[in-house]
């Protein structure tokens, strides 16, 4: 079986990086002769040293921003990817386009003039946005509806889709909740990384891009008033900032409570390091919001990882976050405001022995989660799709 997979990335440093080369990995283990090809979008992030050097991937995709273009540029970019896409699908018998919304309709139209079947998979935020947006809904809704199958990664996300087209539509009936998955033993095995400075004090960890839905000014804010009572205590952040006044506010924020020299904006780090944080943190903390332009955390596979290192985790309800923890067992779910972050923060900080019970059950529920099973139920998506060929 040969398939061609279109994503933004095939880097550690991004959840839909991350899943990409797990999935396709995992497909490889599971289905022996499928061979893959990828389609990169223009993202320029390191390749992760997971991807085996067989692997056929070029950059050819638009960039992230192909949603957001002038009407002439979108359709010039949107011919050129669906070229690209029919030329690459050609010697293939189905495309699977990783990357969400208008990646996915290049794939599905190069798909459609290769005669090849097109499965997408369907993340948060520009799955469902593309719905609502006065410019692309229709184009989006024709879309998904020729679709062999989308995959949601959440029950969250399938809903959030459900309640726009409603569950008579179409694109409800193709929707394939496939949960996103960790390979616990990665995150679990201990790594030489020499002497950090996190080694020396007590910590909390947040991980996401510093962008408005991840939250960061909500739990840097309830992690400023526990800071206060708790001297000792730090808080470390990996993510990558723009730059831009979303950045500069949470800088601001944490210069004006004199706590600079606790909080860490690390950015962007090895996955050596970051997987030492996770298991040296007390506390792992991402407070995803719904963003002011509609933006929202699908699923949150950052939740998977910490607890499969064995640290508690703090997310937030009306997200993804409620997919990945399992509330009062692996961690707990609040609303999105900074009373509610402060008050479980507090209540977490002060109780050892429930982050160690919370850690401990983390761990056992990430080994029930696996890159393996998520990877048996694509090919049964896969095989349905090549049964039917052509026939959406």
């Amino acid at each position: 079986m040969r398939v061609l997979y279109l994503t933004d990335s095939l880097s550690d440093l991004d959840g839909v990086g991350r899943y990409a080369v797990r999935l396709i990995r995992a497909l490889e283990h599971e289905r022996q002769g499928l061979e893959p090809s990828v389609l990169l979008a223009r993202k320029h992030r390191p390749t992760s040293r997971e991807v085996p050097p067989h692997w056929s991937v070029r950059v050819a995709l638009p960039p992230d921003y192909f949603f957001h273009m002038s009407a002439p540029k979108f359709w010039a970019s949107l011919a050129a990817a669906s070229w690209r896409v029919f030329a690459a699908a050609r010697g293939c018998d189905l495309v699977h386009a990783i990357k969400d919304y208008p990646h996915s309709l290049a794939g599905l139209i190069g798909a459609r003039m290769a005669g090849v079947p097109c499965i997408a998979t369907g993340h948060g935020t520009y799955t469902v946005q593309p719905l609502v947006d006065p410019r692309h809904a229709e184009r989006a809704r024709w879309c998904y509806r020729r679709f062999e199958a989308l995959i949601a990664v959440s029950r969250f996300t399938q809903r959030r889709v459900v309640e726009i087209v409603g569950e008579r539509d179409e694109i409800a009936r193709r929707l394939r909740v496939i949960p996103n998955a960790v390979d616990a033993e990665h995150f679990a095995r201990p790594r030489a990384v020499g002497a950090k400075p996190w080694h020396a004090h007590p910590f909390t960890l947040a991980i996401g891009e510093l962008k408005e839905r991840k939250g960061h000014h909500v739990s840097l804010a309830a992690w400023l008033r526990c800071a206060a009572t708790r001297p000792a205590l730090h808080h470390y952040v990996i993510g990558k900032g723009a730059g831009d006044e979303y950045q500069h506010s949470l800088e601001a924020l944490v210069a004006r409570a004199g706590l600079a020299e606790r909080v860490h904006f690390l950015g962007n780090i090895d996955e050596d390091d970051k997987i030492d944080l996770l298991q040296r943190a007390q506390l792992f903390v991402h407070t995803p919001v719904q963003a002011s332009d509609g933006g929202f955390e699908g699923f949150g596979l950052v939740y998977l990882e910490a607890s499969a290192a064995g640290v508690a985790c703090l997310g937030t309800l009306g997200c993804g976050a409620e997919d990945a923890i399992a509330h009062e067992r692996t961690g707990l779910l609040v609303e999105p405001n900074v009373d509610a972050v402060s008050a479980a923060l507090a209540r977490l900080l002060d109780d050892s022995a429930l982050r160690q019970r919370m850690g401990a059950a983390g761990r056992a529920h990430a080994a029930q989660s696996s890159w393996s099973e998520n990877a048996r139920a694509v090919l049964a998506l896969y095989d349905a799709a090549l049964a039917g060929k052509g026939g959406s």
